[in-house]
């Protein structure tokens, strides 16, 4: 196990993450955040990708999370919109 700490971040390339025949290579990513203002994250990132570099991983995953945190605001986290059922206007005036 490749242990990080905070401060601490990396990207092996073209590794095998499976003992198993079949599974193509990938690139590991891993970051974790230094510690900010007395704050330290409770852990840090392992992010398998096929992307080229540590900055286009961490950017991707960094976006994913928002998008991932928006939709739970849609759906569970407040708006429900799904429960709504809302025709397309009235779906507008509550988002706005």
């Amino acid at each position: 196990m490749l242990g990080i700490v905070p401060g601490v971040s990396f990207f092996l390339e073209d590794i095998q993450v499976t003992k198993q025949q079949g599974f193509s290579r990938f690139n590991l990513a891993g970051y974790y955040p230094r510690k900010y203002r007395g704050k330290v994250e409770p852990s840090g990132w392992y992010l398998l990708t096929n992307l080229s570099s540590l900055k286009a991983a961490l950017q991707a995953f960094k976006q994913r999370s928002g998008i991932e945190a928006m939709f739970k605001d849609c759906k569970t986290g407040g708006y429900n919109l799904e429960a709504s059922h809302t025709t397309n206007e009235r779906l507008i005036v509550l988002i706005l």
